[in-house]
């Protein structure tokens, strides 16, 4: 607890040392556009990229009829006051990135509260479209974004893709299906090839990963994130095709709770990925109503019309090791599945895996618990039970 809390704090000392840098030479207020308001948008940031403030003035919407995309700011304040609310339905947009990317160095984005991007998420969800754009995808460094709302995203909420030294906090990500159709890939936080990360005081309501830790990442910490009726916090091993050795060091998530939710905490990748995660810790997380409460696994995707596919690469699927799991409270779901579930490889098996302090209450058809392939799991008590 004492080496997470510390590296929290050295993260964000470091970072407020760097906003400090941050002065107001230029205020750039977005207009409304005649055309397309992502026109106006993107050109309030080119004005004032190099140490201005960008202003979306409260209670004025502003309407993108394309991506916004924007480029190359240094020490910049975003002051995102206002509502931005994304174009409808369309398949134009599928495959395309984000409906809102945002690339540079000591960015101070805050949305004091009342900040909103409103996507069209339902359309999407009943048209049964998941390649839409994600809503937010951020490539910075020494940079800080918060207190903003993020609500019907049509594809995921906020990713992060080689990032170092960010902060991102108090944001409610609200994002739920009013039909039979579900809200797919609604993933709310999302990191890949990026350092020194973190996720915290957050509130999440949607339909896939509340957190999403992908390849290529080290000291990663989610904190104080409330999640609902998602799939839980996730690291996600390479499950890629491309075959790129990917990496996971030190990753925490720490202080949390998730309610009514597909799965808890889990590590999981696909078998015959190279790759390593060293150092994950799950600790003083609550998990109420939970299907499976805690999964480790290198044979994501194996249902039972895949299993000699992907367990014959057993010999190379990514190795899991230095996994701490304690604090974690709560209860299963009335599935008859088991409360902890660890499913390694059996050339490359679990090493260090240390469990402990699992309080969470099962119901009478819960399962045994599954321990396989771990190294040393008949000294995890929770393996015996």
């Amino acid at each position: 607890m004492v080496q997470i809390y510390s590296s929290i704090v050295t993260i964000s000392i470091a970072l407020l040392a760097s906003l400090n840098l941050v002065h107001a030479a230029k205020t750039c207020v977005v207009q409304k556009s005649n055309s397309d308001d992502a026109l106006s948008i993107t050109q309030a940031f080119k004005d004032c990229q190099a140490g201005g403030t960008v202003v979306f003035p409260k209670g004025q919407s502003f309407y993108p009829k394309s991506l916004i995309n924007v480029i190359n700011l240094k020490n910049v304040n975003v002051q995102f006051f206002g509502n931005l609310v994304l174009p409808n339905y369309n398949t134009k947009f599928n495959g395309g990135g984000a409906f809102l990317e945002i690339r540079g160095d000591n960015i101070n984005f805050d949305g004091a509260g009342i900040g909103t991007v409103v996507g069209s998420g339902q359309q999407w969800w009943d048209a049964n479209n998941n390649q839409g754009p994600i809503v937010f995808r951020i490539t910075a460094k020494n940079s800080i974004f918060r207190n903003f709302r993020i609500f019907n995203a049509p594809n995921g909420h906020m990713a992060m893709t080689g990032c170092n030294n960010v902060v991102v906090e108090k944001v409610t990500m609200h994002s739920v299906s009013k039909t039979k159709n579900y809200a797919r890939n609604t993933d709310a936080w999302g990191c890949a090839w990026s350092d020194n990360l973190i996720f915290r005081d957050s509130v999440i309501t949607n339909g896939d990963d509340c957190a999403a830790i992908n390849g290529g990442v080290s000291n990663i910490t989610v904190s104080n994130v409330k999640c609902t009726g998602g799939h839980g916090f996730s690291v996600i091993g390479a499950l890629a095709t491309d075959g790129r050795y990917q990496t996971f060091k030190n990753i925490n998530i720490i202080n949390s709770v998730c309610t009514n939710c597909l799965n808890g905490l889990t590590v999981k990748a696909s078998p015959g990925r190279p790759g390593i995660v060293d150092g994950v810790r799950f600790q003083n997380v609550q998990l109420n109503n939970v299907d499976n409460p805690i999964t480790l696994t290198t044979h994501y995707f194996c249902d039972a019309s895949h299993t000699s596919a992907c367990y014959k690469n057993d010999g190379t699927a990514i190795k899991f090791k230095n996994i701490n799991i304690s604090g974690i409270t709560g209860s299963t779901s009335w599935k008859d599945l088991p409360i902890i579930n660890i499913n390694c490889a059996k050339n490359t098996p679990c090493e260090n895996v240390n469990i402990k302090n699992v309080k969470i209450q099962g119901n009478k058809t819960t399962k045994k618990n599954v321990c396989i392939n771990i190294l040393g799991a008949d000294k995890i008590p929770a393996c015996r039970a």
